[in-house]
């Protein structure tokens, strides 16, 4: 019998788990230290009917020991559901998509908590609306969220495989073993050492980009409490990633300069998730962008430069600008030997990320049609002349001066 759901509820489904993963201790680690729910609040939960069964179970039963209560649990599309909606899971009637929104912002108005758990990334459609949970999340200030993602390796389609028995377990560990405030003082520290001061980001290849740090971070330590959560207004600030380990600003505009080549990869996973133009024919043959003064001045390729101008000319709104770092913090999202798949798509320490375009779910200005991730494993970067990632490898703050 072929597993769909790799970690099911036997009784029910009928299906063979894939292997014991402790989902207890991820659900009490998610709903007791993350978000810290407390007797009598109010939870939603978004889940896949078809996906993370044991997952969704041990998270309910957290809920009821937790003394809160499960206001509504909201299904992600089903295949037959998803084929009705846009590939990005949004309805294909914009006057529907605003009325689905705003109905689902009655929904969390009478909310605390929202608990969103994993996708499955293998459907060849969005299971879930794409940034809808963001928006809503954003708009209702008496919301806090916590998103529990559970990656394998893309070119692995059968969850039984050993490399993504592997990466299971990389996600276990980095769940439930991550000592949260270490990643606390760890990222306040990294905020305190680069608010405001000028980074360099370089690697082998060529890309060489300065540009200035802004004064807000989205620190994500594992702390989604009601007490926490109250500063934020954004909803990118007022979710938590678990794993957790992302630490995000946005650059202080104008501040780009310098040359940045998109890294390439050979391992068959996406390079540039988002959305925008394909950029994988051009990447192959080299990819340039050159910052100046905050904007991306020419886009240039070693492969078809016409096709590539053509791309980018359709691309409207601030599609030339810089508008996110994301630097991986968290020590246990290891790579998977047997596998190039970065565990959490790079939240693992010492991997940068940067953001082309627009940077709106992040609380910034920019909005275009272009979003691209630019994800390295192996660059430097430096704030001020000292490493704070060197090659890769993520310094230990303690052993550097602000």
């Amino acid at each position: 019998m072929t597993v769909f759901d790799p970690f099911p509820l036997p009784e029910h489904q009928g299906l063979t788990p894939t292997h014991s993963i402790n989902w207890e201790a991820i659900a009490q680690k998610v709903v007791r230290r993350i978000l810290a729910v407390q007797p009598s609040e109010r939870v939603l939960i978004s889940a896949d009917p078809y996906y993370g069964g044991a997952a969704l179970e041990a998270v309910r039963c957290e809920i009821q020991r937790a003394g809160a209560i499960e206001l509504a649990s909201i299904l992600h599309w089903s295949p037959a559901v998803g084929a009705m909606r846009l590939p990005s899971g949004r309805h294909p009637d914009g006057e529907r998509d605003k009325a689905e929104t705003e109905a689902m912002k009655q929904l969390f108005s009478c909310a605390d908590v929202f608990i969103l758990l994993m996708n499955d990334r293998r459907r060849a459609y969005r299971t879930v609306s794409t940034s809808q949970s963001d928006e809503v999340v954003t708009a209702c200030k008496n919301v806090r969220s916590a998103h529990l993602h559970w990656f394998q390796d893309p070119r692995f389609p059968d969850p039984s495989h050993p490399v993504n028995l592997l990466h299971d377990r990389v996600n276990e560990k980095a769940i439930i073993e991550l000592d949260y405030d270490w990643m606390r003082h760890m990222m306040e520290r990294m905020a305190e050492m680069i608010r405001g001061r000028e980074l360099r980001l370089t690697d082998d290849a060529g890309t060489d980009l300065r540009f200035r740090a802004g004064l807000n971070f989205h620190t994500n330590y594992g702390d989604a409490s009601r007490e926490r959560m109250a500063r934020f207004s954004s909803g990118r600030d007022r979710e938590e990633e678990v794993p957790v380990g992302s630490f995000r600003f946005i650059p202080e505009p104008g501040s780009a300069q310098g040359r940045v080549m998109f890294p390439r990869r050979t391992d068959g996973e996406a390079m540039a998730l988002g959305r925008g133009f394909d950029v994988h024919p051009f990447t192959s043959a080299g990819l340039a962008f050159e910052f100046r003064d905050g904007r991306a001045v020419s886009v240039q390729t070693e492969g078809d430069q016409q096709a590539l101008d053509k791309a980018w000319a359709a691309e409207s709104g601030d599609k030339d600008m810089l508008g996110e770092i994301i630097i991986g913090c968290n020590p246990l999202l290891t790579p998977v030997p047997g596998s190039s798949f970065l565990p959490h798509y790079g939240f693992g320490a010492g991997v940068v990320r940067l953001i082309l375009g627009d940077n709106l779910l992040s609380g910034g200005q920019f909005q275009s049609s272009f979003h691209r991730w630019l994800t390295w494993s192996n660059a430097t970067l430096e704030v001020e002349g000292r490493p704070l990632i060197e090659r890769g490898r993520q310094i230990p703050l303690d052993s550097l001066r602000p």
